[in-house]
Formats: C-alpha cells, sequence, structure tokens
C-alpha cells in the first residue's frame, strides 16, 4: 500500500503499540457492527448505531475522559473550523482537535455530521494512504454530550496553490472529479474518493514536498461510485 506524503513517522506508547492503533481499533470494532455502513443522513439507524459502538469501545476500553483531564480545553481553541475546534501542546508538537458535540466532522455528499463510522475510517485512511500520525486520543463527557478527540502532528509550512494542489494529484495517478463545481479526486486503483483538497488542507514543506493534513476520504459505493464511474466514462479522453 502506497503512502502519499511525507509525515513524521508513528511513535510508540509504552504498551509496544503504536499510539494511533487505538483509531484503527475502534474504527475496526465499528466497521464490524451490524448497521453502521449505511450512507445517509443523520436522522437513520446507522448514526444511532454507530455512535452506540464507539461509544462501547470507549467504554470497554478505558477511553471516557472528562474535560477537565485536559489543560487546553481551559482556553480558547487555537483554530476552529466546520468540524473542529483544535489546539497546539507544544511539548508535544501536535495538534488536539475535538469535533463539536455529538457530531463527527462533516459528511461526505449530503449536508450534515458524519456517522462515528465514516469519521473514524477517514482518519485512518489518512494514515494509511497519506503517511499521516493520526491518533484517537479519547472521547471527551463534554456536559453530557461527546467529542471525539484525536491528535496530529504539526507540519511546517506554507498553503499550496490550486495548480500545484491539482498537478499533484494527477502525478500520483488521481482522476478530478467536478460534481457541479465541488472538486473531489478518485484514485480507481484503491478506490479512494478525496475531497477538501483545498490550501488550506495541503501544505507546502520547506523541502518542497505537499503534505495533506485534513482531507475528507471515502472508499465510494452504492449511487456515490456509479455516479463515479459514470462521469469517468464520460470525461475520459
Amino acid at each position: 500500500m502506497c503512502a502519499y506524503g511525507n509525515h513524521p513517522e508513528s511513535t510508540e506508547g509504552n504498551n509496544g503499540k503504536t499510539e494511533g492503533s487505538a483509531l484503527e481499533s475502534a474504527e475496526g470494532h465499528v466497521t464490524a457492527s451490524t448497521g453502521t455502513d449505511c450512507p445517509c443522513d443523520v436522522c437513520c439507524k446507522s448514526f444511532t448505531t454507530a455512535f452506540s459502538a464507539i461509544l462501547g469501545w470507549a467504554e470497554d476500553n478505558g477511553l471516557i475522559r472528562q474535560i477537565s483531564d485536559y489543560d487546553f480545553f481551559g482556553r480558547p481553541p487555537d483554530g476552529a473550523g466546520d468540524e473542529h475546534e483544535a489546539w497546539f501542546e507544544e511539548n508535544s508538537s501536535r495538534w488536539f482537535k475535538a469535533t463539536y458535540d455529538n457530531e463527527f466532522g462533516l459528511a461526505w455528499g449530503r449536508l450534515g455530521t458524519a456517522t462515528a463510522k465514516e469519521y473514524l475510517t477517514r482518519w485512518v485512511l489518512q494514515n494509511q494512504f497519506f503517511g499521516d500520525d493520526i491518533h484517537l486520543v479519547a472521547l471527551v463527557n463534554s456536559n453530557s454530550k461527546m467529542r471525539v478527540l484525536i491528535s496530529q502532528p504539526h507540519i511546517e509550512g506554507d498553503p499550496a496553490s490550486p495548480s500545484d494542489i491539482e498537478n499533484w494529484f494527477i502525478s500520483i495517478g488521481f482522476s478530478k472529479i467536478d460534481f457541479s463545481g465541488s472538486v473531489a479526486w478518485y484514485l480507481e486503483e484503491e478506490n479512494l474518493l478525496v475531497a477538501d483538497a483545498h490550501e488550506g488542507n495541503v501544505l507546502r514543506s520547506p523541502s518542497g514536498d505537499l503534505i495533506p493534513i485534513d482531507l475528507n476520504i471515502v472508499k465510494p459505493a452504492g449511487h456515490l461510485l456509479e455516479a463515479i464511474v459514470d462521469y469517468l466514462k464520460k470525461n475520459s479522453n
């Protein structure tokens, strides 16, 4: 499996496993839970089922934490967007990013929040294919609502230009998909669909490498995959 980024390598915890193994464990548990893979809106059963699955996993693994367990929650975030509030910790040179209450980032191809399964799978895919080192830190109890806390290495760099981003994706084998002005990138050999690859989410490092930091990644299926295949056929040279 290829990794297309140049992120720092994963570190190991005291138990000999990579610190990112919690992410893979949680994603595997939620994925294996019946009824979590329905690509539909927030009110459907798959959202509730996936929510319960990640909560059960965290309880079993002792990863339910309180806001008071993390000092940075006591200060204003160093950054905030549509999906997370983020705090930078100098001692680890990592960003700690918390989802908003009972949400799991933005859904792919529909309005509202993603499911827990979609959220976890997205970060697993970013680690696997783009060499990132995203960790699942904990589920945080925020006034009886859940926030997912992840961490990610700080990357030095400047926003890459749109043309550099486009050329980079093409150079590593992706095809450009334009759905009514919404641009995504598709790698057919891996069935990998990437969105949100804009200047704010792809950096050019001091050495000149392009490094994606916050992509929205899915393995498309069903109607979405059919639409991609149809688009590529109509726009093939």
